[in-house]
Order: C-alpha cells, then structure tokens, then sequence
C-alpha cells in the first residue's frame, strides 16, 4: 500500500506545475490541478461514461473532416494561470504539439455528477470561460434530458437551458446537436 500512502502525502502538499506534470505521468489515477493543488478524479457512474461516449460518437466524423481533434476524457487543457483540467469532451482545431494538453478548445463538455455539480457551474465556469479560444461549454444531467450551454456571443457570455428538447450549436465544427440525439435510449422510458 506505498502507493496509497504517496498518493495522499502528494495531495497535501503543494506542487509546482512541473512537478505535477511530473507526479501524473508516473500515475495510474488522474488527477487535476488547481494553484498548487492536485485533485484526483473520482471514477464515473456508467451512465456518465455512455452520455460522453455518445456525444464523442455524434461528434467525431465531423471533428475529423474539419481536421479537428476530440478527446474524451482521458486529456488535459489549461485554463487560467497553471489550473488543469480533464473535461468529459474537448475539440480544439488548432491543438498545438504538446502530447499532455490539447490547446487551444473551442468546445468543452461535462457530465453532470453529484460530486462535480459544484465544480462545473462554478470554478471550472470561471476557468473555462477565461480561455479565449473557447466558445462553448455544455453541462449534461446524467439522469434526464437536460443541458446547460455556455455560448461566447462578442466578449460576454449567454446561457442556455434546454430541457428535454432543443439544439446545442456547436461554431468550430459548424454543426448542431440535439437532446434528443444525446439521450435517446441512454434514459429510462417515463
């Protein structure tokens, strides 16, 4: 069990980026980092996990015509200052040449959990609204067919709220997505 006892020593102290960098690379657990602080990521319910996928799946084909790359989960961006975060699903169509981070995303996506609800509407809503490049951010509830998005209009921001139908617009990849598209047979029947 050393490898739990590191974890936890690691977490309470503070780490520069680069040895966060560092820290992760070694790790078998995802972790984000915010002002010198390393968070790990709890693991998903499988209706989180089929939520993301589905929406990677919509999405793919036409990240790849636009020569634009995707990730679920599983990739790093920066917001502001040295904080790191691992959205459900990032584009970027200028991703840069760094193999942990994808620069410069011009769509963020999250799944709502119970453990992350605070998170996603308020520190990650403020990080992410800060990257400049990027001009969605969509919220999906796990257990009905309801979004919030987060749209770049000049240099404020609007939100929307769709509740089981209604089209999320998606500029980098100049496609529209609906709930209905999403959530079909990923909810029980009512």
């Amino acid at each position: 069990m050393a490898y739990t006892r590191y974890m936890a020593i690691t977490l309470e102290q503070r780490m520069t980026l680069e040895e966060y960098l560092e820290f992760e690379r070694t790790s078998d657990v995802r972790y984000e980092f915010v002002d010198g602080k390393v968070f790990a990521m709890a693991g998903e319910k499988r209706q989180h996990h089929r939520i993301a996928r589905r929406v990677l799946r919509l999405l793919e084909a036409t990240a790849e015509a636009k020569q634009c790359e995707i990730a679920i989960e599983g990739i790093k961006i920066r917001t502001r200052g040295s904080r790191v975060r691992y959205p459900d699903i990032v584009i970027s169509c200028a991703p840069g040449d760094d193999e942990y981070f994808l620069e410069n995303p011009c769509f963020v996506m999250e799944v709502l959990s119970d453990s992350t609800e605070r998170t996603d509407f308020g520190l990650k809503l403020d990080e992410y609204k800060s990257i400049s490049s990027l001009n969605r951010y969509l919220i999906l509830a796990q257990n009905s067919a309801f979004a919030i998005l987060y749209k770049r209009v000049g240099t404020k921001w609007e939100v929307e709220t769709l509740n089981n139908t209604g089209e999320i617009d998606i500029p980098c990849l100049e496609i529209n997505l609906t709930l209905e598209q999403i959530y079909t047979g990923l909810l029980p029947v009512q």
